[in-house]
C-alpha cells in the first residue's frame, strides 16, 4: 500500500516538472541565407543565453509561458531584437551586416582594393610577355 502511495505521489509531480520549461527555437542566418555560427541569443532582461551552432540553430529554455523578447548579437552584424509569440519557434531570423562588413563587400574599402581581381589578373595570371621571356631564358640556359 505504501508503494502505491509513493508511486502516485511521484506521478502527480511529473506534470509540474514537465511543463515548467518552455522552449524557444530558431535559426539565425545572414543576408545571403548562410547560417551565423556562435551568435549570442538571450532572453531580454534575464540571464538565459545560448549560442547558435554550426547550422545557425539555437534553443533557449524559459520559465515564462509566452511572448518573449530575444536579443541577438554577433561580430560583423548589427544587433537585433525579435519578439517570439507562444509556440516558441522563430523560424529564420536574418541578421544584417554591420557597416564595416558592408563596406568590405561593396568594394569601397582599401582591403578590397588590395585583393581586387583585376590587379591579380594583370600581375599574376597574365604577366607581360617580356617578363615571361626573361624567366624562360633562365631555364633554357
Amino acid at each position: 500500500m505504501m508503494r502505491i502511495v509513493t508511486y502516485m505521489l511521484v506521478l502527480s509531480l511529473v506534470p509540474y516538472f514537465g511543463f515548467g520549461q518552455n522552449k524557444i527555437t530558431g535559426k539565425i542566418v545572414d543576408q545571403l541565407g548562410f547560417p551565423v555560427y556562435r551568435a549570442a541569443v538571450e532572453i531580454n532582461a534575464t540571464d538565459s543565453i545560448t549560442y547558435t551552432d554550426y547550422d545557425g540553430s539555437f534553443t533557449l529554455s524559459s520559465e515564462k509561458d509566452f511572448h518573449w523578447k530575444i536579443n541577438i548579437s554577433s561580430k560583423g552584424y548589427k544587433p537585433e531584437s525579435f519578439f517570439v509569440l507562444s509556440g516558441g519557434n522563430t523560424g529564420n531570423i536574418v541578421l544584417e551586416y554591420d557597416a564595416d562588413i558592408k563596406k568590405l563587400l561593396d568594394g569601397s574599402s582599401s582591403l578590397h582594393q588590395k585583393f581586387y581581381w583585376d590587379s591579380w589578373n594583370k600581375a599574376i595570371l597574365f604577366p607581360k610577355s617580356e617578363d615571361l621571356l626573361a624567366s624562360t631564358s633562365v631555364f633554357l640556359n
